[in-house]
């Protein structure tokens, strides 16, 4: 193993190959041809004397190895960019962030949240990812994002929850639905229904399954959609009940497209900020993850 001619270009390019699973993606986004990123990538696989991804389906998967070296590689690129931006205009927080969130959060908090930071510093414009909360943990894991946004549960290790603010849940429906007359009904009300809900790896459908799920007998899922708005408009289109963030019906509920179901129970979730505990922390990244905190403990990011 000769880790003397290992390069900060071949560690950018294995860190783009294992974020994006492909040649093609990582010449792309690097601004190099795939025949040069192949070459370097081979160079580093060399001089290391070890394979780092697997060849599976025309697609890059990393290896055992490959997966060591990733949050190394991320921070001494990371390490790199703070020495540069020493020198740079932007000074010490130069940089790119990669954030993810929910689609609840990254709809209607994010964007205020964002704006806001950005008002009160120059930083680069930030990459921003909106997906489901399991796919952005699987990316989290990998280093692909610096940090997310989520509202469903997290194994904790190897990754850091911070408490990020509540959200409350409540049932909707369409405005000529019976369980939409203003009075409030229990549980048991909401038996052999109908229902509109985000699909399987969402937060959303995961607060349905844990809140609502054991109270009925029985029921019918109607529409499974992967978006907020489409499930908010299937369920003004009369498909069924939703179950959804109060964030996320509050335009619609406010224009009386969509009305709540009252229920003599309550339903909060918790918000969380999460990140790797293995994630350099650039200044930018500190920096970032620190406003954000203090941006939700001043109620910035209450519905």
């Amino acid at each position: 193993m000769n880790t003397q001619a290992v390069t900060i270009k071949q560690l950018r390019v294995f860190v783009s190959v294992a974020r994006h699973g492909g040649l093609a993606a990582a010449a792309q986004e690097l601004f190099l041809t795939r025949a040069a990123v192949s070459m370097a990538l081979q160079e580093l696989e060399r001089h290391l004397g070890r394979v780092l991804f697997d060849r599976v389906s025309n697609r890059l998967r990393l290896n055992a190895a490959g997966e060591q070296l990733v949050p190394l590689a991320d921070e001494l690129i990371a390490r790199i960019g703070v020495i540069g931006g020493l020198f740079s205009p932007d000074g010490v927080y130069a940089g790119q962030l990669r954030i993810g969130a929910s689609n609840t959060i990254g709809n209607n908090l994010l964007p205020g949240l964002l704006a806001q930071f950005m008002a009160e510093g120059d930083c680069q414009r930030p990459v921003v990812i909106i997906g489901s909360t399991a796919r952005l943990l699987e990316q989290l894991q990998r280093f692909e994002l610096d940090l997310v946004f989520i509202e469903g549960s997290v194994d904790t290790e190897p990754l850091v929850v911070c408490p990020w603010g509540e959200d409350e849940m409540h049932v909707v429906a369409a405005p000529d639905n019976p369980l939409a007359d203003g009075r409030t009904h229990s549980l048991r009300d909401l038996d052999a229904q109908r229902w509109v809900l985000r699909e399987a790896a969402s937060g959303t459908r995961e607060q349905f399954e844990r809140l609502l799920l054991p109270h009925l007998e029985s029921w019918t899922l109607a529409l499974e959609m992967n978006a907020n708005e489409g499930v908010n408009n299937s369920v003004v289109a009369g498909f069924g009940l939703g179950f959804m963030s109060r964030l996320a019906t509050r335009s619609l509920c406010s224009s009386g497209l969509l009305r709540e179901v009252r229920l003599d129970q309550v339903f909060t979730r918790q918000l969380s900020l999460v990140y790797h505990e293995g994630k350099y922390q650039s200044p930018l990244l500190g920096r970032f993850l620190s406003f954000s905190q203090a941006w939700q403990q001043a109620g910035q990011g209450r519905g």
